[in-house]
């Protein structure tokens, strides 16, 4: 295949159409449709579906633009070696992650990997769980973090930890002294939970339901900020998270961590994921192997007994 095919049809393939692709490549919308003919014609495969609105990449077609991502991003890094390239943008790594591992767990290995290695630079983009396993399979960022209900197809799992989802509070609030709660404790007090969409939230709904509870959050948030402060600063507040999104901050707080019996509220994995079958350049990998013994260091400190900070 020809670079011109390729770079015809992955832009047809982000874009969504002929004309926009021909916008993007500054030519005309003939000289598009006439590369992605060629291609088809010559891999004899359907890439493309012709519809109204648009191109839509068949399977096949998903299965090229996977491959042509993964080659670019492998070129990139070749280059970049063959070059001896040193300066910090070229050596910046990019990761993707939902708000509760960019509020604390997240930039506290980052910091440390730093000192070791001040030629590296980190892109972090602060998205939802569902929007940085996107990321990862479009080349976009090179790591994605997420708490995920199962594994996403496109991207490698190169670690997975616990990610129940546990009762944050103080250390001088009635339930604290429980080593593990159910959902009718809580009728009592004022929750702060994520708000809709969430896996949080959406495994919080499915527990009260299963459990007969109905249960009215007093704060809703999309930020673990807000559950953190909320919770330091009430003495009656419970807040709804993971030990591994406060792991550190829980015993320097004065808080603890309570987790739940309903096992609905066990079924969330933290993910580490990259792009399926990218070669990830040598800095990339260091770090991975950083995060990695990280998290697994911050699981066994978080699930240990009761809950990180428990009695």
């Amino acid at each position: 295949m020809q670079e011109l095919n390729l770079r015809y049809f992955q832009s047809v393939a982000r874009t969504g159409s002929l004309s926009a692709a021909a916008g993007e490549l500054h030519v005309a919308v003939s000289a598009v449709s006439r590369q992605i003919t060629n291609l088809e014609q010559r891999l004899e495969l359907k890439l493309f579906n012709r519809q109204p609105r648009g191109m839509v990449l068949t399977e096949a077609g998903r299965l090229l633009q996977a491959y042509a991502l993964r080659n670019q991003l492998e070129l990139d890094s070749v280059v970049e070696q063959m070059r001896g390239a040193t300066a910090r943008q070229r050596q910046t790594i990019r990761v993707a992650c939902p708000d509760g591992m960019a509020w604390h767990c997240l930039p506290s290995v980052i910091a440390r990997f730093v000192i070791d290695h001040p030629e590296i630079g980190f892109d972090i983009e602060v998205v939802e769980s569902a929007r940085a396993s996107e990321l990862v399979k479009q080349g976009s960022v090179d790591i994605a973090l997420t708490f995920s209900l199962s594994v996403d197809i496109g991207v490698q799992v190169v670690s997975s930890y616990s990610a129940a989802i546990g009762a944050l509070m103080r250390n001088d609030h009635p339930l604290a002294v429980f080593e593990a709660l159910e959902m009718k404790d809580l009728a009592d007090y004022p929750l702060t939970v994520s708000d809709t969409g969430s896996t949080v939230r959406y495994l919080f709904d499915v527990a009260c339901s299963l459990s007969g509870v109905t249960l009215h959050p007093r704060i809703t948030c999309n930020t673990l900020g807000v559950t953190y402060t909320a919770v330091s600063e009430h003495s009656n507040m419970v807040g709804l998270c993971s030990a591994m999104s406060v792991s550190g901050r829980v015993q320097q707080a004065g808080l603890v961590h309570i987790p739940f019996k309903e096992p609905q509220l066990a079924q969330r994995s933290l993910q580490v994921q990259v792009m399926a079958d990218r070669l990830l350049p040598e800095h990339t990998e260091r770090f991975l192997d950083t995060l990695s013994a990280a998290l697994s260091e911050a699981e066994k400190t978080a699930f240990a007994g009761k809950g990180e900070g428990g009695k």
